[in-house]
């Protein structure tokens, strides 16, 4: 997994706004043919893998683990605030 130099300070920012917690990748259900992820700003589970990627804590559910290897978090600043995007992950068969 990888998380850009972009989206590092912009998650950082919001991490220090929120006074703790970590980046969190987690199994958000199913699509068509693949489980689907989801990112949020929030304290580990017990079930959580703890790594430090590009200076950001993380924690990733250990259900989705091997969907993490290829992942790419990239963000971006827009009129609406931080965007983030999760790219590198396996295409739905719909």
């Amino acid at each position: 997994m990888q998380i850009t130099d972009e989206a590092r300070d912009m998650i950082d920012l919001l991490l220090k706004d929120q006074s703790g917690g970590c980046l969190r990748i987690y199994f958000a259900g199913y699509g068509c043919s693949e489980p689907q992820l989801g990112m949020a700003l929030e304290e580990p589970q017990a079930e959580d893998q703890l790594e430090n990627i590009n200076s950001i804590p993380v924690a990733i559910d250990q259900k989705i683990i091997y969907l993490t290897e290829e992942l790419v978090i990239d963000g971006k600043q827009t009129m609406e605030g931080p965007k983030f995007k999760m790219l590198g992950l396996p295409e739905d068969s719909c």
